[in-house]
């Protein structure tokens, strides 16, 4: 196949990335189970995204596993949390925050593992995968292979060059720290059942640059070298399940 056609398309990565920046801006959110609740909300998001750019009508809880992780059972549990939750808990006020946010321990890694979660589902939807009309414990079964090749593919390679491009694009001053907390508990601290409309995935001020930085980052040569040897390890990984 093409590899052109493989590849996802910018603004699928641009998305992704976004949604990668909450996910990481979690680990700033101190309230307990809420954390956690808008890392789900925010993968789920991508996925959802991915799944549509590919033409896929059907609800995204029938792959929940993709976003949920190969064991799956945790997102409707976290849905029902943020239904629960007063808003006043979700709207807390955000804290003078110091670290420089690329700089912190595992943002970059956050940020990184949504982007190839997105890449190789993007992947797998062209090449005919998860598709329409498939059999839900079937299209259910496909996914849980899926992330399982993903997690194996992400333990067999060294990602620290990758980690690092993207650490750079989010080490770019301290206001990004507290802006994207705010734009992870306001888009995502939200219940499946109100969507992430399209222009919240387009945020302005300091995410929305850090994203284009980001997404900047992960177009340079060397690092598009890397995302297709990501993309091997993932097929090795899929056809050893």
């Amino acid at each position: 196949m093409n590899p052109d056609a493989i590849r996802p398309p910018a603004a699928l990565v641009g998305q992704a990335v976004v949604c990668g920046i909450a996910v990481a801006a979690a680990r700033f959110v101190p309230v307990p189970l809420l954390d956690d609740a808008i890392r789900l909300r925010a993968t789920q998001v991508a996925i959802v995204r991915t799944l549509r750019a590919s033409d896929r009508e059907y609800p995204s809880k029938q792959v929940a596993p993709l976003y949920e992780g190969a064991e799956g059972g945790v997102f409707a549990e976290a849905m029902k949390y943020l239904r629960s939750v007063p808003r006043r808990v979700i709207l807390f006020p955000v804290r003078k925050y110091v670290a420089i946010f690329g700089a912190v321990r595992g943002v970059p890694t956050d940020v990184m593992k949504v982007v190839l979660l997105s890449r190789v589902v993007h992947r797998s939807l062209v090449q005919g995968r998860l598709s329409d009309g498939t059999d839900r414990k079937v299209l259910e079964a496909q996914a849980k292979e899926l992330r399982h090749a993903f997690d194996e593919a992400l333990k067999g390679m060294d990602l620290r060059l990758l980690s690092a491009a993207i650490g750079d694009g989010l080490s770019q001053g301290r206001k990004l720290t507290p802006a994207a907390v705010k734009f992870a508990r306001q888009t995502f601290g939200t219940s499946a059942d109100e969507p992430v409309r399209d222009a919240e995935l387009k945020p302005d001020g300091e995410v929305g640059e850090s994203a284009e930085r980001v997404e900047e980052a992960l177009n340079r040569p060397e690092i598009q070298v890397i995302l297709e040897r990501f993309d091997e390890e993932f097929e090795k990984a899929l056809q050893h399940d």
